[in-house]
């Protein structure tokens, strides 16, 4: 018989959830790898409030684990190796190697069943779920990678080698950000998606084959040790969280899965310049199209600017740019990625601020913010001031700190501690006051203390500008596309709007350019 890896049966434990009403499938069948599985009258398939459940203890023994099983205090245990599991029901707290672990439900018991959701046998074990509600039937199949066929001893160290070879090679997964209605997924490499969409309840999935998260992926997002996290999605009209985690091994592929309120369109943007965009269409804006998933040919957005100064911001995902056609094509300012956390360098900053100046374009920098303290804020802060040193000091325009996610779940007062803490350490070291860059709906983060910095803000349209926030009534620069074509910038860039005209916007840094 196939069996899949305790530790992805482990998280079909973790991120199991009842309903608190449930209704049975009646003559509901299990197909495991074309074999029915007997399900008795008193187990059947459960659907909770749109979501299938399942009974765990039938699919379990069928694929080759144990459950020991307390009946007196309704716990559940599973021991192997060095990892000991306890799970009890109704209670919204389980225990891993004797680690408290919080579940967003407790496990459900009815009629001595303990029941999981179908949902998590596909998304979270690797076994392919298929439910046909016609039929009442779940289709498993375990993946050819999970044969459970051992490796003697003597294979072994070859087989390892093969297995590093194959890891250096993978795609890494640097970030997974969720803003302005988009899943962007930043990897360092070319990569060939797979989206499909699930309902019961409804969510996107996007597979990558052959990627790896990256070694700073754990700086900006949750993960543990078994290589899973998730984020929830604040303020946003369709979506409700983000996940992932390494969903295979054979081949290596990362799955990311955004958990949505409703059915909503969407569209995939991957022009290989480094980023993964899941673009969510909106009725009240301009979509790109009305199908699930479709090829995006790079397009200017055209924009009523109303004379405004328009600019770009880059990082080296944008690759080699001819910064002369850029300044043809009426780009007059542009902000360049310098650095992100404590320690990471963009390895085209300097190309990229020398070309611009000599086209005579306004540069600026930007610092992607990971930190989460304090401390790590003042230590991201220096490691931005260090690079534009490197880069002769003074730029054009402001420092700029971009923070636009909150993968770790941190609160208001403490994302303005944390604010605070980089934007004074900048004053402190370069002498100018930043700039704050985030999303329209996470600016809504920032207290009114922030309305003494000048606001860069992003949101994806080109007709619905930026609306006020509690910090700010009125925006310095508005970020409407990441979907733009610039000449001499292969795929797609970021495109920006100064709020005023260029010669405005030279006046304001007189003092600067000088």
């Amino acid at each position: 018989m196939k069996k899949i890896s305790l530790f992805a049966f482990l998280f079909l434990f973790l991120l199991a959830f009842p309903g608190e009403s449930h209704a049975a499938s009646s003559n509901s069948h299990i197909q495991l790898d074309g074999k029915d599985i007997s399900v008795s009258k008193g187990a059947q398939i459960q659907e909770v409030k749109g979501n299938v459940l399942v009974p765990l203890r039938l699919i379990v023994e069928e694929l080759g684990y144990r459950v020991n099983w307390e009946s007196k205090t309704g716990t559940i245990t599973i021991h192997k190796q060095n990892l000991n599991l306890s799970l009890q029901v109704n209670n919204p707290i389980a225990s891993v190697n004797d680690q408290p672990m919080g579940l967003a439900v407790a496990p459900l018991l009815d009629g001595g069943t303990t029941y999981v959701p179908l949902r998590f046998v596909s998304e979270q074990t690797g076994v392919e779920v298929v439910w046909n509600n016609e039929l009442k039937t779940v289709f498993l199949t375990t993946p050819s990678a999970s044969s459970g066929n051992s490796v003697t001893t003597r294979d072994h160290s070859a087989t390892q080698a093969a297995s590093d070879a194959t890891e250096s090679e993978r795609t890494a997964i640097h970030q997974i950000n969720f803003n302005n209605h988009e899943l962007m997924i930043t990897v360092d490499g070319k990569v060939s998606p797979k989206v499909t969409t699930l309902t019961q309840p409804d969510r996107i999935v996007i597979d990558i084959p052959d990627s790896k998260f990256g070694e700073e992926f754990p700086a900006s997002q949750s993960i543990n040790n078994g290589g899973q996290g998730s984020f929830l999605v604040t303020e946003d009209l369709d979506a409700s969280k983000v996940r992932y985690s390494m969903f295979s091994t054979n081949p290596a592929s990362a799955r990311i899965v955004v958990d949505l309120d409703h059915s909503t369109p969407f569209h995939l943007i991957n022009a290989d310049d480094g980023k993964v965009v899941i673009a969510l269409d909106q009725a009240s804006e301009e979509s790109a199209s009305t199908d699930t998933v479709i090829s995006t040919i790079p397009v200017e957005p055209t924009i009523s600017s109303d004379g405004h100064a328009q600019g770009i911001d880059v990082s080296h995902h944008n690759g080699n740019i001819d910064w002369q056609q850029v300044a043809a094509a009426g780009k007059t300012f542009a902000f360049i990625k310098a650095t992100e956390g404590t320690k990471y360098q963009d390895n085209q900053f300097f190309a990229n601020v020398q070309g611009a100046r000599d086209a005579n374009i306004l540069v600026g920098a930007y610092h992607f913010l990971n930190a989460t303290t304090v401390d790590g804020a003042r230590q991201e802060a220096a490691n931005f001031a260090r690079a534009l040193d490197s880069a002769g000091g003074r730029l054009d325009l402001p420092p700029v700190m971009d923070y636009e996610n909150n993968p770790k779940g941190l609160t208001s007062a403490q994302i303005s501690e944390v604010a605070h803490a980089f934007l004074d350490e900048m004053e402190k070291l370069t002498g100018r006051e930043p700039i704050v860059y985030t999303g329209n709906v996470f600016a809504s983060k920032f207290d009114p203390t922030f309305s003494m910095y000048k606001l860069w803000v992003a949101r994806y349209s080109t007709t619905q500008k930026p609306t006020a926030v509690p910090a700010w009534n009125s925006w310095w620069a508005w970020q409407y596309s990441s979907t733009g074509s610039v000449p001499g910038i292969s795929g797609q860039v970021d495109l920006d709007e100064y709020n005023g005209t260029i010669d405005e916007l030279r006046a304001s840094l007189a003092g600067s350019l000088d």
